[in-house]
C-alpha cells in the first residue's frame, strides 16, 4: 500500500477509532476534541509517532536508507535484551511489521498489519470456542 488518504484513513478509523468524514472536499477527522482535517499519518512522522507510541512500533533504520517498523508486544518490552530476543526469535505471525524507505510508511503498514493480525487471531479464538461448545 502507498502513503496518501486510504491509509490514513485507515490508520484514523482502526488504530485512533475515529471516524472520518468529507467535508468541504477535505476528509476529516473526529476526534474526541473535536474535528481536524485528516493527518498524514503515513507521510509526516510527528503524525505516524503518534500511531507509533499507540502501539509500541519500534523504528530501527537499515542498511540502504530502509527502515524496519514492529509492533510488539502490547504493554512493551521489559528491557532492551528482551527485544533483542524476540527480534532473534523472528517470531512476527502475532505482530505487525513492516520495510520501506519511509520511516512514516513503514510505522503505519506495521500498525495495520498489526490490527489484520488481531482481529484474525479474534475470530480463530472465536471459532475455536464455538466449536468446543458444539
Amino acid at each position: 500500500m502507498r502513503p496518501g488518504r486510504e491509509l490514513d484513513t485507515m490508520i484514523a478509523k482502526h488504530i485512533f477509532n475515529h471516524d472520518v468524514i468529507i467535508k468541504r472536499k477535505i476528509p476529516t477527522e473526529v476526534t474526541p476534541a473535536g474535528e481536524r482535517p485528516l493527518r498524514e499519518y503515513s507521510k509526516e512522522i510527528g503524525a505516524a509517532f503518534d500511531v507509533a507510541k499507540k502501539l509500541n512500533i519500534s523504528l530501527i533504520p537499515i542498511e540502504g536508507g530502509s527502515w524496519f517498523a514492529l509492533a510488539g508486544k502490547e504493554d512493551g518490552f521489559p528491557s532492551p535484551a528482551s527485544f533483542i530476543e524476540y527480534l532473534g526469535a523472528g517470531n512476527f505471525v502475532n505482530a505487525g511489521a513492516a520495510v520501506t524507505e519511509s520511516a512514516p510508511l513503514s510505522i503505519c503498514l506495521a500498525a495495520m498489519k498489526a490490527v489484520e493480525a488481531k482481529l484474525a487471531l479474534e475470530i480463530n479464538e472465536r471459532e475455536n470456542t464455538q466449536e468446543i461448545q458444539q
